[in-house]
Protein backbone atom coordinates (compact mmCIF):
# COMPACT_ATOMS: atom_id res chain seq x y z
CA UNK A 1 0.00 0.00 0.00
CA UNK A 2 1.34 3.42 -0.97
CA UNK A 3 2.37 5.87 1.74
CA UNK A 4 0.21 8.97 2.39
CA UNK A 5 1.03 11.84 0.04
CA UNK A 6 1.44 15.29 1.65
CA UNK A 7 0.47 18.27 -0.53
CA UNK A 8 -0.04 22.00 -0.07
CA UNK A 9 -3.61 23.22 -0.25
CA UNK A 10 -5.00 25.05 -3.25
CA UNK A 11 -5.66 28.78 -2.92
CA UNK A 12 -9.43 28.22 -2.76
CA UNK A 13 -9.03 25.54 -0.09
CA UNK A 14 -6.79 27.70 2.07
CA UNK A 15 -9.20 30.61 1.96
CA UNK A 16 -12.23 28.41 2.62
CA UNK A 17 -10.64 26.62 5.58
CA UNK A 18 -9.51 29.93 7.12
CA UNK A 19 -13.04 31.24 6.60
CA UNK A 20 -14.46 28.18 8.37
CA UNK A 21 -12.12 28.74 11.32
CA UNK A 22 -13.11 32.39 11.65
CA UNK A 23 -16.77 31.58 11.11
CA UNK A 24 -16.75 29.12 14.00
CA UNK A 25 -15.14 31.73 16.24
CA UNK A 26 -17.81 34.28 15.26
CA UNK A 27 -20.71 31.86 15.33
CA UNK A 28 -21.31 32.30 11.59
CA UNK A 29 -22.63 29.08 10.00
CA UNK A 30 -20.59 27.56 7.18
CA UNK A 31 -22.02 25.02 4.73
CA UNK A 32 -19.33 23.29 2.71
CA UNK A 33 -21.27 20.36 1.28
CA UNK A 34 -23.32 19.83 -1.86
CA UNK A 35 -25.82 17.00 -1.72
CA UNK A 36 -27.90 14.93 -4.13
CA UNK A 37 -30.70 12.53 -3.17
CA UNK A 38 -32.49 9.87 -5.24
CA UNK A 39 -35.30 7.39 -4.80
CA UNK A 40 -34.52 3.96 -6.20
CA UNK A 41 -37.48 1.68 -6.87
CA UNK A 42 -36.54 -1.87 -7.77
CA UNK A 43 -33.63 -4.04 -6.69
CA UNK A 44 -30.64 -2.10 -5.35
CA UNK A 45 -27.58 -4.32 -4.91
CA UNK A 46 -25.83 -2.86 -1.86
CA UNK A 47 -22.63 -4.98 -2.05
CA UNK A 48 -22.37 -3.94 -5.71
CA UNK A 49 -22.82 -0.29 -4.76
CA UNK A 50 -20.04 -0.59 -2.17
CA UNK A 51 -17.73 -2.14 -4.74
CA UNK A 52 -18.52 0.66 -7.22
CA UNK A 53 -17.79 3.25 -4.49
CA UNK A 54 -14.50 1.52 -3.72
CA UNK A 55 -13.45 1.71 -7.37
CA UNK A 56 -14.56 5.34 -7.56
CA UNK A 57 -12.50 6.33 -4.51
CA UNK A 58 -9.50 4.47 -5.93
CA UNK A 59 -9.80 6.48 -9.16
CA UNK A 60 -9.88 9.92 -7.55
CA UNK A 61 -7.30 11.09 -5.03
CA UNK A 62 -9.46 14.04 -4.00
CA UNK A 63 -12.00 11.68 -2.42
CA UNK A 64 -9.28 10.32 -0.12
CA UNK A 65 -7.89 13.61 1.15
CA UNK A 66 -7.55 14.85 4.73
CA UNK A 67 -6.92 18.51 5.51
CA UNK A 68 -4.24 19.14 8.12
CA UNK A 69 -5.12 22.79 8.60
CA UNK A 70 -5.58 25.60 6.05
CA UNK A 71 -2.25 25.08 4.27
CA UNK A 72 -1.61 21.32 4.21
CA UNK A 73 -3.48 18.25 3.02
CA UNK A 74 -2.71 14.55 2.77
CA UNK A 75 -3.91 12.08 0.15
CA UNK A 76 -4.43 8.60 1.62
CA UNK A 77 -4.12 5.46 -0.45
CA UNK A 78 -6.11 3.12 1.80
CA UNK A 79 -9.34 5.08 2.30
CA UNK A 80 -12.44 3.42 0.85
CA UNK A 81 -15.85 5.07 0.55
CA UNK A 82 -18.74 2.78 1.50
CA UNK A 83 -22.44 3.42 1.92
CA UNK A 84 -23.88 3.84 5.42
CA UNK A 85 -27.25 2.09 5.61
CA UNK A 86 -30.40 2.88 7.59
CA UNK A 87 -33.67 0.94 7.81
CA UNK A 88 -36.86 3.00 7.98
CA UNK A 89 -38.95 -0.21 8.27
CA UNK A 90 -41.61 0.93 5.82
CA UNK A 91 -42.02 4.42 7.30
CA UNK A 92 -41.63 6.75 4.30
CA UNK A 93 -41.85 9.96 6.33
CA UNK A 94 -39.10 8.73 8.68
CA UNK A 95 -37.01 7.73 5.65
CA UNK A 96 -37.27 11.23 4.15
CA UNK A 97 -36.38 12.79 7.51
CA UNK A 98 -33.24 10.61 7.61
CA UNK A 99 -32.40 11.61 4.03
CA UNK A 100 -32.53 15.31 4.95
CA UNK A 101 -30.47 14.71 8.09
CA UNK A 102 -27.77 12.92 6.09
CA UNK A 103 -27.83 15.55 3.35
CA UNK A 104 -27.21 18.34 5.86
CA UNK A 105 -24.54 16.63 7.99
CA UNK A 106 -21.03 18.11 7.58
CA UNK A 107 -17.90 16.35 6.31
CA UNK A 108 -15.14 17.10 8.85
CA UNK A 109 -12.01 18.38 7.10
CA UNK A 110 -9.73 16.42 9.45
CA UNK A 111 -11.14 13.09 8.21
CA UNK A 112 -10.00 11.74 4.83
CA UNK A 113 -13.45 11.02 3.36
CA UNK A 114 -14.64 13.79 1.02
CA UNK A 115 -17.72 11.87 -0.14
CA UNK A 116 -20.38 10.32 2.07
CA UNK A 117 -23.08 7.99 0.75
CA UNK A 118 -26.13 6.93 2.76
CA UNK A 119 -28.81 4.41 1.78
CA UNK A 120 -32.17 4.52 3.54
CA UNK A 121 -34.29 1.38 3.10
CA UNK A 122 -38.07 1.73 2.97
CA UNK A 123 -38.66 -1.78 1.59
CA UNK A 124 -36.65 -4.45 -0.20
CA UNK A 125 -37.44 -2.78 -3.53
CA UNK A 126 -37.60 0.83 -2.35
CA UNK A 127 -34.59 2.85 -1.17
CA UNK A 128 -33.33 6.42 -0.94
CA UNK A 129 -29.69 7.12 -1.83
CA UNK A 130 -27.98 10.29 -0.60
CA UNK A 131 -24.61 11.51 -1.88
CA UNK A 132 -22.86 14.28 0.07
CA UNK A 133 -19.83 15.92 -1.58
CA UNK A 134 -17.31 18.23 0.05
CA UNK A 135 -16.93 21.54 -1.78
CA UNK A 136 -13.25 21.59 -0.75
CA UNK A 137 -12.56 19.08 -3.53
CA UNK A 138 -15.79 18.78 -5.56
CA UNK A 139 -17.26 21.62 -7.62
CA UNK A 140 -20.52 21.45 -9.56
CA UNK A 141 -18.86 19.98 -12.66
CA UNK A 142 -16.93 17.34 -10.67
CA UNK A 143 -20.17 16.32 -8.94
CA UNK A 144 -21.62 15.46 -12.36
CA UNK A 145 -18.45 13.52 -13.25
CA UNK A 146 -18.68 11.46 -10.05
CA UNK A 147 -22.37 10.63 -10.52
CA UNK A 148 -21.84 9.54 -14.12
CA UNK A 149 -18.81 7.42 -13.21
CA UNK A 150 -20.56 5.79 -10.25
CA UNK A 151 -23.48 4.89 -12.52
CA UNK A 152 -21.09 3.39 -15.10
CA UNK A 153 -19.17 1.39 -12.51
CA UNK A 154 -22.39 0.01 -11.00
CA UNK A 155 -23.67 -0.98 -14.47
CA UNK A 156 -20.38 -2.67 -15.41
CA UNK A 157 -20.27 -4.66 -12.17
CA UNK A 158 -23.94 -5.64 -12.48
CA UNK A 159 -23.26 -6.96 -16.01
CA UNK A 160 -20.12 -8.81 -14.92
CA UNK A 161 -17.93 -6.61 -17.10
CA UNK A 162 -14.54 -5.16 -16.31
CA UNK A 163 -14.79 -1.42 -15.50
CA UNK A 164 -15.05 0.48 -18.79
CA UNK A 165 -13.93 3.92 -17.58
CA UNK A 166 -10.74 5.30 -19.11
CA UNK A 167 -7.75 5.64 -16.81
CA UNK A 168 -7.33 8.99 -15.06
CA UNK A 169 -4.63 10.79 -17.06
CA UNK A 170 -4.39 13.95 -14.96
CA UNK A 171 -4.55 13.44 -11.21
CA UNK A 172 -5.48 15.66 -8.30
CA UNK A 173 -1.81 15.90 -7.30
CA UNK A 174 -1.00 17.18 -10.81
CA UNK A 175 -3.48 20.01 -10.45
CA UNK A 176 -2.12 20.99 -7.02
CA UNK A 177 1.41 20.99 -8.43
CA UNK A 178 0.43 23.01 -11.50
CA UNK A 179 -1.28 25.71 -9.43
CA UNK A 180 1.76 25.99 -7.16
CA UNK A 181 4.03 26.28 -10.22
CA UNK A 182 1.77 28.93 -11.75
CA UNK A 183 1.74 31.08 -8.62
CA UNK A 184 5.54 30.99 -8.37
CA UNK A 185 6.30 31.20 -12.10
CA UNK A 186 6.84 34.06 -14.57
CA UNK A 187 3.24 34.11 -15.84
CA UNK A 188 2.00 34.92 -12.36
CA UNK A 189 3.52 38.41 -12.30
CA UNK A 190 2.26 39.19 -15.82
CA UNK A 191 -1.30 38.31 -14.82
CA UNK A 192 -1.03 40.14 -11.50
CA UNK A 193 0.03 43.29 -13.37
CA UNK A 194 -3.11 43.02 -15.49
CA UNK A 195 -5.27 42.78 -12.37
CA UNK A 196 -3.48 45.66 -10.64
CA UNK A 197 -4.52 47.88 -13.54
CA UNK A 198 -8.00 46.39 -13.99
CA UNK A 199 -8.93 46.48 -10.30
CA UNK A 200 -7.37 49.86 -9.50
CA UNK A 201 -9.62 51.87 -7.23
CA UNK A 202 -12.12 49.03 -6.85
CA UNK A 203 -10.35 46.07 -5.27
CA UNK A 204 -10.93 42.39 -5.99
CA UNK A 205 -14.34 42.14 -4.29
CA UNK A 206 -17.22 43.48 -6.42
CA UNK A 207 -19.58 45.73 -4.48
CA UNK A 208 -23.32 46.21 -4.82
CA UNK A 209 -23.90 49.92 -4.34
CA UNK A 210 -27.63 50.01 -3.59
CA UNK A 211 -29.59 50.88 -0.42
CA UNK A 212 -29.22 48.09 2.15
CA UNK A 213 -31.27 47.01 5.13
CA UNK A 214 -30.08 48.30 8.51
CA UNK A 215 -27.30 46.22 10.07
CA UNK A 216 -28.11 43.81 12.85
CA UNK A 217 -30.79 41.65 11.26
CA UNK A 218 -30.62 37.87 11.68
CA UNK A 219 -28.83 36.36 8.65
CA UNK A 220 -31.34 34.75 6.30
CA UNK A 221 -31.65 33.90 2.64
CA UNK A 222 -34.16 35.00 0.02
CA UNK A 223 -35.11 33.55 -3.37
CA UNK A 224 -36.77 34.78 -6.57
CA UNK A 225 -36.99 33.06 -9.94
CA UNK A 226 -38.24 33.81 -13.46
CA UNK A 227 -38.70 31.31 -16.31
CA UNK A 228 -38.82 32.54 -19.87
CA UNK A 229 -41.24 30.90 -22.34
CA UNK A 230 -39.51 28.44 -24.71
CA UNK A 231 -40.15 30.64 -27.75
CA UNK A 232 -38.55 33.65 -26.03
CA UNK A 233 -35.62 31.53 -24.83
CA UNK A 234 -35.05 30.39 -28.45
CA UNK A 235 -35.15 34.00 -29.69
CA UNK A 236 -32.58 35.04 -27.08
CA UNK A 237 -30.28 32.17 -28.10
CA UNK A 238 -30.61 33.17 -31.74
CA UNK A 239 -29.88 36.80 -30.92
CA UNK A 240 -26.70 35.82 -29.03
CA UNK A 241 -25.54 33.77 -32.02
CA UNK A 242 -26.17 36.66 -34.43
CA UNK A 243 -24.24 39.04 -32.19
CA UNK A 244 -21.40 36.49 -31.91
CA UNK A 245 -21.52 36.27 -28.15
CA UNK A 246 -22.27 33.45 -25.75
CA UNK A 247 -25.52 33.31 -23.81
CA UNK A 248 -23.41 33.99 -20.71
CA UNK A 249 -22.05 37.25 -22.17
CA UNK A 250 -25.53 38.34 -23.19
CA UNK A 251 -26.95 37.80 -19.69
CA UNK A 252 -23.88 39.43 -18.15
CA UNK A 253 -24.33 42.52 -20.32
CA UNK A 254 -28.00 42.69 -19.37
CA UNK A 255 -27.00 42.50 -15.71
CA UNK A 256 -24.47 45.32 -16.13
CA UNK A 257 -27.09 47.50 -17.80
CA UNK A 258 -29.65 46.87 -15.05
CA UNK A 259 -27.08 47.54 -12.31
CA UNK A 260 -26.18 50.77 -14.11
CA UNK A 261 -29.85 51.78 -14.05
CA UNK A 262 -30.22 51.01 -10.36
CA UNK A 263 -27.01 52.66 -9.17
CA UNK A 264 -26.58 55.51 -11.65
CA UNK A 265 -22.94 54.41 -12.14
CA UNK A 266 -21.31 53.41 -15.42
CA UNK A 267 -18.45 51.50 -13.76
CA UNK A 268 -19.62 48.11 -12.46
CA UNK A 269 -17.94 44.86 -11.44
CA UNK A 270 -19.48 41.40 -11.22
CA UNK A 271 -17.92 38.09 -10.18
CA UNK A 272 -18.75 35.26 -12.57
CA UNK A 273 -18.30 31.51 -12.15
CA UNK A 274 -15.89 29.90 -14.60
CA UNK A 275 -15.26 26.15 -14.81
CA UNK A 276 -11.62 25.95 -16.00
CA UNK A 277 -12.07 22.59 -17.73
CA UNK A 278 -10.56 23.43 -21.11
CA UNK A 279 -7.06 21.95 -20.62
CA UNK A 280 -6.30 18.34 -21.54
CA UNK A 281 -7.15 15.90 -18.76
CA UNK A 282 -9.19 18.37 -16.73
CA UNK A 283 -12.63 17.63 -18.14
CA UNK A 284 -13.12 14.66 -15.79
CA UNK A 285 -10.82 15.74 -12.97
CA UNK A 286 -12.30 15.70 -9.48
CA UNK A 287 -10.98 18.93 -7.98
CA UNK A 288 -12.38 22.39 -7.19
CA UNK A 289 -11.51 23.91 -10.56
CA UNK A 290 -14.46 26.32 -10.60
CA UNK A 291 -13.37 29.86 -9.74
CA UNK A 292 -14.77 33.34 -9.47
CA UNK A 293 -13.58 35.71 -12.19
CA UNK A 294 -14.06 39.45 -11.76
CA UNK A 295 -15.38 41.21 -14.87
CA UNK A 296 -15.29 45.00 -14.66
CA UNK A 297 -16.90 47.16 -17.33
CA UNK A 298 -17.34 50.89 -17.73
CA UNK A 299 -20.40 51.60 -19.87
CA UNK A 300 -19.81 55.35 -20.12
CA UNK A 301 -20.79 56.40 -23.63
CA UNK A 302 -22.48 53.08 -24.43
CA UNK A 303 -25.78 54.52 -25.63
CA UNK A 304 -27.22 51.36 -27.21
CA UNK A 305 -27.42 47.79 -26.01
CA UNK A 306 -25.21 46.60 -28.86
CA UNK A 307 -22.50 49.09 -27.85
CA UNK A 308 -22.71 47.88 -24.26
CA UNK A 309 -22.60 44.25 -25.40
CA UNK A 310 -19.44 44.77 -27.42
CA UNK A 311 -17.77 46.47 -24.48
CA UNK A 312 -18.76 43.73 -22.03
CA UNK A 313 -17.63 41.05 -24.48
CA UNK A 314 -14.15 42.61 -24.72
CA UNK A 315 -13.85 43.07 -20.96
CA UNK A 316 -14.99 39.50 -20.34
CA UNK A 317 -12.48 38.05 -22.81
CA UNK A 318 -9.65 40.12 -21.28
CA UNK A 319 -10.52 38.84 -17.81
CA UNK A 320 -10.67 35.24 -19.02
CA UNK A 321 -7.26 35.57 -20.67
CA UNK A 322 -5.76 36.46 -17.27
CA UNK A 323 -8.07 34.30 -15.18
CA UNK A 324 -5.66 31.60 -14.04
CA UNK A 325 -4.82 33.59 -10.92
CA UNK A 326 -7.26 32.23 -8.29
CA UNK A 327 -9.81 34.67 -6.90
CA UNK A 328 -8.55 34.00 -3.35
CA UNK A 329 -5.08 35.23 -4.37
CA UNK A 330 -6.54 38.48 -5.74
CA UNK A 331 -8.48 39.08 -2.54
CA UNK A 332 -5.37 38.36 -0.49
CA UNK A 333 -3.47 40.95 -2.57
CA UNK A 334 -6.05 43.71 -3.03
CA UNK A 335 -8.38 43.27 -0.03
CA UNK A 336 -6.15 41.74 2.65
CA UNK A 337 -8.35 42.91 5.53
CA UNK A 338 -11.27 40.96 4.07
CA UNK A 339 -9.38 37.81 3.06
CA UNK A 340 -11.18 34.76 4.49
CA UNK A 341 -13.60 36.99 6.38
CA UNK A 342 -16.91 35.06 6.52
CA UNK A 343 -18.91 38.27 6.89
CA UNK A 344 -17.35 40.23 4.00
CA UNK A 345 -19.79 39.54 1.15
CA UNK A 346 -19.18 39.77 -2.57
CA UNK A 347 -21.72 42.11 -4.16
CA UNK A 348 -23.01 40.24 -7.23
CA UNK A 349 -22.13 36.79 -8.58
CA UNK A 350 -23.40 35.45 -11.92
CA UNK A 351 -23.42 31.70 -12.45
CA UNK A 352 -24.60 30.35 -15.79
CA UNK A 353 -25.47 26.66 -15.65
CA UNK A 354 -25.90 24.62 -18.80
CA UNK A 355 -27.64 21.27 -19.07
CA UNK A 356 -24.39 19.40 -19.71
CA UNK A 357 -22.94 20.51 -16.38
CA UNK A 358 -25.41 18.41 -14.44
CA UNK A 359 -24.37 15.11 -15.99
CA UNK A 360 -26.89 12.34 -16.47
CA UNK A 361 -27.66 11.94 -12.78
CA UNK A 362 -27.59 8.54 -11.08
CA UNK A 363 -28.67 5.32 -12.75
CA UNK A 364 -29.08 2.04 -10.88
CA UNK A 365 -30.73 0.11 -13.73
CA UNK A 366 -32.71 -2.07 -13.91
CA UNK A 367 -34.14 -0.22 -10.89
CA UNK A 368 -35.83 3.13 -11.60
CA UNK A 369 -34.00 6.15 -10.18
CA UNK A 370 -35.66 9.55 -9.69
CA UNK A 371 -34.38 12.74 -8.09
CA UNK A 372 -35.60 13.62 -4.60
CA UNK A 373 -35.41 17.44 -4.48
CA UNK A 374 -33.56 18.89 -1.50
CA UNK A 375 -35.02 22.27 -0.62
CA UNK A 376 -32.96 25.44 -1.04
CA UNK A 377 -35.35 27.22 1.31
CA UNK A 378 -33.41 29.50 3.62
CA UNK A 379 -30.18 29.21 1.59
CA UNK A 380 -28.08 32.33 2.16
CA UNK A 381 -25.35 32.75 -0.46
CA UNK A 382 -21.84 33.97 0.21
CA UNK A 383 -22.59 36.94 -2.05
CA UNK A 384 -25.23 39.57 -1.37
CA UNK A 385 -26.85 38.59 -4.66
CA UNK A 386 -26.20 35.40 -6.63
CA UNK A 387 -27.88 35.29 -10.02
CA UNK A 388 -28.15 31.80 -11.49
CA UNK A 389 -29.03 31.32 -15.13
CA UNK A 390 -30.10 27.79 -16.13
CA UNK A 391 -30.14 27.02 -19.83
CA UNK A 392 -31.49 23.80 -21.27
CA UNK A 393 -32.07 22.79 -24.87
CA UNK A 394 -35.15 25.04 -25.14
CA UNK A 395 -35.40 26.65 -21.71
CA UNK A 396 -33.92 29.62 -19.89
CA UNK A 397 -34.57 30.61 -16.31
CA UNK A 398 -33.02 33.27 -14.09
CA UNK A 399 -33.02 32.81 -10.32
CA UNK A 400 -31.76 35.10 -7.59
CA UNK A 401 -30.49 33.85 -4.25
CA UNK A 402 -29.76 36.75 -1.94
CA UNK A 403 -28.96 37.85 1.59
CA UNK A 404 -32.41 38.90 2.73
CA UNK A 405 -30.98 40.54 5.85
CA UNK A 406 -29.04 42.94 3.59
CA UNK A 407 -31.15 43.36 0.43
CA UNK A 408 -34.86 44.24 0.29
CA UNK A 409 -36.99 41.65 -1.51
CA UNK A 410 -38.54 44.42 -3.64
CA UNK A 411 -35.13 45.41 -5.01
CA UNK A 412 -34.23 41.84 -6.00
CA UNK A 413 -37.62 41.17 -7.62
CA UNK A 414 -37.44 44.46 -9.51
CA UNK A 415 -33.93 43.79 -10.76
CA UNK A 416 -34.89 40.33 -11.98
CA UNK A 417 -38.04 41.59 -13.71
CA UNK A 418 -36.13 44.39 -15.43
CA UNK A 419 -33.43 41.97 -16.63
CA UNK A 420 -36.03 39.68 -18.20
CA UNK A 421 -37.80 42.59 -19.91
CA UNK A 422 -34.49 43.95 -21.20
CA UNK A 423 -33.47 40.60 -22.72
CA UNK A 424 -36.87 40.30 -24.41
CA UNK A 425 -36.62 43.83 -25.87
CA UNK A 426 -33.09 43.71 -27.27
CA UNK A 427 -33.88 40.60 -29.31
CA UNK A 428 -36.10 42.78 -31.48
CA UNK A 429 -33.97 45.91 -31.21
CA UNK A 430 -30.21 45.50 -30.52
CA UNK A 431 -29.87 49.26 -30.95
CA UNK A 432 -32.20 49.81 -28.01
CA UNK A 433 -31.23 53.17 -26.49
CA UNK A 434 -29.79 53.02 -22.99
CA UNK A 435 -29.92 55.69 -20.36
CA UNK A 436 -29.00 56.01 -16.72
CA UNK A 437 -32.18 56.44 -14.75
CA UNK A 438 -30.59 57.15 -11.40
CA UNK A 439 -30.95 55.14 -8.25
CA UNK A 440 -34.30 53.46 -7.99
CA UNK A 441 -36.25 53.43 -4.77
CA UNK A 442 -36.04 50.03 -3.11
Amino acid sequence: MSAPLPLPTLSYQEGRLLMDERGRALGVPSVRTISQAYRVRGRLDLPLLDRALELLSQRHEALRTRFDGPRAQTVHADVVVRAVTFDAAGDEAAAIDRVRTEAEAPLPAERPERLRVAVVRVADDDHFVVLVFDHLVVDGWARGVLMEELSTLYADLAAGRAPSLAEVSYAYRDHVRDQRDLLTGPDSERMREFWRARLAGAGAIPRLDVPKRPAGATPEGGYETRSLPPAVAAEIRGFAARERVTLFMLVLCGLFVVLREHTGKDDQAVAVNVYNRESAGRENLVAPLAELLVVRSDLAGADTFRAALRRVRGDSLDAQEHGEIPFAELVKTFNPDEYADPDAPIGVVLNMLYAQLHGGGMDFAPATTTVLPLSDEGFRPRSELMLVGEAGADTLSLSAYYQADRLPAEFVAGLLDRLVVLLEKVVADPLLPLEVRGVRAS
